[in-house]
């Protein structure tokens, strides 16, 4: 199969060569610009709205390359849709990889010698990541999408894993340290004794995500509480001088956490429709204001709380925090960046012109255009004042928490998952114009400097760890996915199918019967074989190892 890949690649390679540039070009962003239209088809997996064809940063990139989209946004099941386009063969392209099950099926164009000939923007770019984007058959299959940082990294923004809390509960009972699980929802528990509605609705105490693959959020909080790093489904530890993979599934840590909730449950503070309740549903519930908290990643909660920042309830935002087990535990929530390995986009063997697509990838990587995606158009979306410092108007800065305006003036689909700049402009601004310190300080609510003040910080950043550690050279583990139609693949779908039927009726069990259905469950996960998936990952840790160390 690979060779028949790579010979369909080489084909395509050599025809659109001949069209798609001239050795005069070569692969300078100045020589990009073409008569020749070009329209590029994605998959991806956002599941946003189609955006309109008004739009004016799609608009100004066919204005200035001549190029324009047609987007396949997934709807439904992901894991089944990509098995409807790998099975018809049908690909557009390019697609949204988030896993190795497009490489794996052979979908996917070797990228390096693309790069190489028509992408120096592209290899300048990933530098300093071009050895983990290279797979163990020396190609690049995938072009990162976050975590490759230019120049210095001026973020003030936390969009990892948390438990979030509304400010407003914070607030309430006078900013108090929330250092434990237990503090965390004896907090929540007296609030909601004192405010059982909110806005005339029933106050939502705790709420969880669980729909479809977004059910992260159900698994992965006894791993933060135990102090761990988000290395996936499970934990990395030096166990008789070895480093051991483990997966926290029906680990004591997870024990314990979910022991927890089915005591919250008993209580009323679990959301008994969470287990029910698709994706929109939850950013729903999460807009109302009336949700006080949760276990989520923020970038996947961004718009509710955008909702809420337009609707002027900004205590009703979220605020996260490190919470573990027992003050013995050091939380290690936040980390170092890193590229997003095998998150991206792939060209596919069906692209109909790779030289171009590569091209056109490698120019919108030029300082100019990374500024239109980032900032939006001088003079419409910010300006420079007299001194050439930029700046938005507070009427810019709230029409760009809108979801409508975004919709109709931002490339989000294209600007979420293409190659990106990061950290700093080479005039010294960030990237992100929320970093640049007067914008951030001139967008900061009432609410949220009152907050900082109060903790002794200046962003939700520092609030999560002012200086997180290095990350090892592994890291992090939830890179590595089992092959599709492995036996490995095959026992983590089983253990999934297990955890979301037994983790629920655990939670929403009663405590007296904690026990048994623990066993239950543990049992559940034992008959699907979670010690293949264990020796797989084992497997992938020492091969990482043993490619970047292990200090």
């Amino acid at each position: 199969m690979r060779k028949g890949v790579v010979l369909v690649w080489l084909v395509m390679l050599f025809c659109t060569g001949i069209t798609g540039c001239n050795k005069k070009e070569g692969g300078t962003t100045e020589a990009y610009n073409s008569k020749k239209p070009l329209t590029i088809s994605v998959f991806t997996i956002q599941q946003k709205q189609q955006p309109p064809a008004d739009n004016k940063i799609y608009k100004w990139i066919k204005e200035k390359y001549n190029v324009d989209f047609t987007w396949d946004i997934l709807v439904g099941d992901k894991d089944q849709k990509i098995g409807v386009l790998i099975a018809s063969g049908d690909y557009p392209d390019l697609v949204e990889v988030d896993s190795t099950k497009f490489q794996d099926a052979g979908a996917l164009i070797p990228l390096e010698d693309l790069i190489e000939k028509y992408g120096p923007n592209i290899k300048k770019h990933y530098a300093s990541a071009w050895k983990k984007m290279t797979e163990d058959d020396g190609h690049i299959y995938c072009l990162p999408n976050w975590g490759v940082l230019d120049g210095r990294d001026q973020s003030t923004y936390y969009g990892d894993s948390a438990l979030w809390i509304q400010k407003d509960v914070l607030k309430e009972f006078g900013y108090p340290q929330v250092k434990t699980v237990d503090e965390y929802f004896d907090l929540i528990e007296k609030y909601v004794k004192k405010y059982p509605a909110i806005n005339g609705m029933p106050t939502i105490p705790f709420t969880i995500l669980t729909y479809d693959w977004h059910d992260f959020c159900l698994i992965n909080p006894p791993n933060f509480c135990a102090g761990y790093p988000n290395d996936g489904n499970g934990t990395v530890d030096k166990i008789d001088g070895k480093w051991t993979y483990r997966d926290f599934l029906n680990q004591d840590i997870s024990k314990r956490w979910f022991r927890k909730l089915c005591e919250e449950n008993a209580k009323g503070i679990i959301d008994k429709s969470c287990f029910v309740d698709n994706y929109d549903q939850y950013i729903a519930k999460l807009s109302s204001g009336r949700v006080l908290g949760m276990h989520d990643q923020r970038w996947q909660f961004n718009d509710a709380m955008n909702a809420l920042d337009v609707a002027k309830m900004h205590d009703r935002t979220m605020a996260p925090l490190p919470v573990v087990f027992d003050e013995s535990i050091t939380p290690h929530y936040r980390n170092r960046s890193l590229p997003n390995i095998r998150r991206g986009f792939g060209i596919t063997t069906k692209c109909k012109d790779p030289v171009r697509v590569i091209r056109f990838i490698d120019a919108q990587l030029d300082e100019e255009t990374q500024r239109v995606l980032h900032w939006g158009i001088e003079g419409e979306d910010w300006q420079y004042d007299a001194d050439h410092h930029p700046y938005r108007t507070q009427e810019q800065r709230d029409e760009q928490k809108d979801a409508a305006w975004i919709l109709r003036n931002k490339a989000d689909l294209w600007y979420q998952t293409a190659p990106k700049m990061e950290g700093s402009f080479s005039d010294g601004y960030a990237c992100e114009m929320n970093y640049i310190p007067s914008e951030f300080l001139a967008d900061q609510k009432t609410e949220d400097v009152e907050l900082w003040k109060a903790y002794g910080v200046s962003s939700d950043a520092e609030l999560m760890d002012r200086d997180p550690p290095e990350n090892t050279p592994w890291f992090p583990m939830w890179q590595e996915v089992p092959p599709d139609g492995s036996e490995t693949q095959l026992a983590l779908n089983k253990c999934s199918q297990a955890y979301r039927k037994y983790l629920p009726r655990i939670i929403m069990g009663k405590p007296e019967d904690f026990e048994k259905n623990w066993t239950e469950y543990a049992k559940a996960l034992d008959d699907a074989q979670i010690d293949k998936y264990n020796a797989f990952m084992q497997e992938k840790l020492d091969a990482r190892i043993e490619k970047y160390g292990s200090k």
